[in-house]
């Protein structure tokens, strides 16, 4: 679908862009949509209109800082089941566990069979196309879900070069959405309240 996508684009715009128009980039969203910007994006590829898009692979991720246990005083009672996998699945990316906790929270609340109108499913409310991009076949499987998510935080970590923010809103709206908008927090009422009500939970957890 993304191959045929990208066709109709490269045919479209071989017919109504000039020659000498101004450079073109190109990524894929959180769905697998091609993505196609006048203007820099973060971690995108240069687009030639008269060329099938190739995304490129990703590059080699940083860390997102150093991973830390929960308190078990800092949880609510239905993240008690999940705390050992989560740290497991910090220390396996080197994602600190709070952060981690703060998103399975506000995505879930803890619910491993969570689904949602939009086709997320699991702890970490994972699309399908994001799961199969990271290697995960069942999404309702919490170990398989929480890899899943959180190879693509860290992935985003990288390409929004570290900016939790823009991380959260990307995981929320998709990387295409936070580019469209010049690598800022897209000006959607839910997206601005999941970056905040994120950033509160993790903040909370720190202290």
């Amino acid at each position: 679908m993304v191959g045929l996508k990208a066709g109709l684009v490269v045919a479209l715009l071989a017919i109504t862009t000039p020659a000498a128009a101004s450079p073109l980039f190109a990524s894929l969203d959180r769905h697998g949509k091609l993505q196609v910007s006048d203007a820099p994006l973060a971690g995108a590829a240069a687009f030639d209109p008269h060329r099938p898009f190739v995304p490129a692979a990703p590059k080699p991720v940083t860390r997102i800082p150093t991973a830390k246990a929960v308190a078990p005083s800092a949880m609510p009672k239905a993240a008690s089941r999940w705390n050992p996998m989560i740290e497991q699945v910090a220390a396996e990316h080197g994602v600190d566990a709070r952060l981690l906790h703060a998103i399975v929270r506000v995505e879930s609340a803890y619910n491993h069979h969570a689904r949602s109108h939009a086709g997320a499913l699991g702890l970490m409310q994972v699309i399908p196309a994001t799961g199969k991009r990271f290697g995960a076949s069942d999404l309702l499987d919490p170990l398989q879900n929480l890899r899943a998510g959180t190879a693509y935080l860290v992935w985003l970590h990288r390409r929004f070069n570290g900016d939790l923010n823009l991380m959260l809103a990307a995981y929320n709206a998709g990387e295409g959405a936070v580019q469209r908008y010049g690598n800022r927090v897209p000006p959607f009422n839910e997206t601005r309240h999941y970056v905040e009500k994120v950033t509160k939970l993790y903040s909370g957890l720190l202290r």
